[in-house]
């Protein structure tokens, strides 16, 4: 009897111990650039091997978005002299948070008591235009 109790134990313990992992881990965002930011509309004729864009290598993510708890936090891997954060209900088209950075680092923007839904973010630079979407 005391084999099968532990047993019980250990796997409710176990169980709990998963399911708080899941609770408390943070969304990864997923950026990407805004449309038109590849704009290769100057170009005349077809794409052929000679004249399409040439990969080089792997392009490192210059900004890191992630959701915990309701709190957006923004990590910035290059720097930027001036950075707009515009988050945006897509469920309602309402803009819930519009804020100017100068030289951020890392950063977090709280949406507590916003309403639950689908949400983009765009992180928009001189040098850059990001988009991303998440749930609420």
């Amino acid at each position: 009897m005391k084999k099968v109790s532990f047993i019980l134990l250990s796997l409710l313990i176990l169980s709990i111990s998963v399911n708080a992992q899941f609770a408390f881990s943070s969304t990864k965002i997923m950026l990407t650039q805004k449309d038109g930011d590849r704009d290769i509309s100057g170009q005349e004729g077809d794409i052929t091997p000679e004249n399409a864009p040439k990969a080089r290598s792997s392009v490192s993510q210059p900004v890191c978005a992630s959701l915990y708890n309701k709190v957006v936090t923004i990590d910035f891997q290059t720097v930027f002299s001036t950075v707009t954060i515009n988050i945006t209900n897509e469920t309602t088209g309402e803009i819930v948070s519009s804020k100017l950075f100068i030289n951020p680092t890392s950063l977090s923007i709280d949406l507590n008591g916003k309403d639950t839904g689908d949400y983009m973010i765009e992180i928009i630079s001189n040098e850059i235009s990001l988009e991303g979407h998440f749930p609420l």
